[in-house]
C-alpha cells in the first residue's frame, strides 16, 4: 500500500549554502519510484518556492503553512487576504517600525521605504534562499499570509485584534519573526485536506520538519519526524527524530522507515 510523506523546506529539505542536499534529492526520487506519494509542506508561499522544486516529481504542495493546498494538479484549498487587510497590515507594520514581508502566490513583497540595515540584510537572505527578487509592498497581489520581522511577540495581539482575530501569529525565535496565517489554518489542516482527497490514512502518513510551524503536522500524522536541527519544542514533541538536514537526515529517516 502506498504511503505518503510531507516535507517542510527550510531546515528540512533545504539547507543554507547547500540548497537541497543530493542525498535528499535521491531519497525523494526513490520514494516516488517505490510507489509512495511525496508532498512539499512549507511555510513559504507558492510565489517563494523555486520553480525547480515543482519539477522534482512531488505529487502535491502545501504552501503558506496550509493557506494553499494542491494535489495532483488540483487546488483543494486557497486562502487570500482582502485589499483592506493588506493595507492595515502595511500601515500598522510601518507604524511599529518593523520589517514587513508579504508572502504571495506569485511573489514576495518587501518595504522599499524601510532602510534599516538588518531588514535589508534579511531581505537579501530571503531572496537568495528563495531564488527570487522581492517586489515593493505597493505591488502586492494575491496574499495569503505575511511575516513581521523584529516585532515583539506580545505586540502580535494588537494586529490580530485590528484584523478581527481572523489571523494568528506564530513567533519564530531563531529568526526573531512573527508569521501570520488565517486562524485555524496550519500545515496539519493542509495535510488533512490531501489525505481526504487521496484516500491515504493518517496511519500511513509521515511528516518531516524543524520549526514551530511544523508542530501541528508532527502531531497529526502517525510518523512525525523532527530534524536534528529542529527547535527544542519540536524535538521534545516529535515521536521520531533524524539527523540534521545537511547530514543526510531525510535519506536516513526514509531508509529507517523502509520507504526507500
Amino acid at each position: 500500500m502506498s504511503k505518503i510523506a510531507f516535507f517542510d523546506i527550510d531546515g528540512t529539505l533545504f539547507w543554507p549554502g547547500i540548497g537541497i542536499p543530493d542525498s535528499a534529492k535521491r531519497a525523494v526520487d526513490q520514494l516516488i519510484k517505490n510507489g509512495h506519494k511525496a508532498v512539499i509542506c512549507t511555510g513559504r508561499s507558492r510565489g517563494m518556492v523555486p520553480e525547480s522544486y515543482f519539477h522534482m516529481g512531488f505529487h502535491g504542495v502545501i504552501c503558506g503553512a496550509g493557506t494553499y493546498v494542491e494535489y495532483e494538479g488540483n487546488v483543494l484549498h486557497h486562502d487570500q487576504m482582502t485589499n483592506d487587510e493588506i493595507k492595515k497590515v502595511i500601515e500598522w507594520g510601518r507604524k511599529e517600525k518593523v520589517g514587513i514581508i508579504l508572502e504571495g502566490d506569485e511573489n514576495g513583497y518587501y518595504d522599499s521605504k524601510n532602510c534599516d540595515e538588518t531588514y535589508k540584510t534579511m531581505k537579501k537572505k530571503t531572496e537568495h534562499n528563495c531564488e527570487t527578487i522581492l517586489q515593493p509592498l505597493e505591488e502586492a497581489v494575491y496574499i495569503p499570509k505575511w511575516t513581521y520581522h523584529y516585532l515583539k511577540p506580545e505586540k502580535k495581539y494588537e494586529i490580530e485584534e485590528i484584523l478581527g482575530n481572523r489571523y494568528t501569529g506564530i513567533y519564530h525565535e531563531p529568526e526573531d519573526a512573527v508569521e501570520f496565517m488565517p486562524a485555524g489554518i496550519n500545515k496539519a489542516t493542509g495535510i488533512a485536506c490531501i489525505l481526504e482527497n487521496c484516500g491515504i490514512g493518517r496511519e500511513d502518513a509521515y511528516a518531516f520538519g524543524d520549526s514551530v510551524n511544523d508542530m501541528e503536522m508532527i502531531r497529526y500524522v502517525k510518523y512525525g519526524v523532527a530534524m536534528g536541527n529542529a527547535v527544542p519544542e519540536l524535538l521534545k514533541e516529535a515521536p521520531y527524530k533524524t539527523a540534521r538536514a545537511d547530514e543526510d537526515g531525510i535519506a536516513l529517516a526514509l531508509k529507517k522507515f523502509e520507504l526507500i
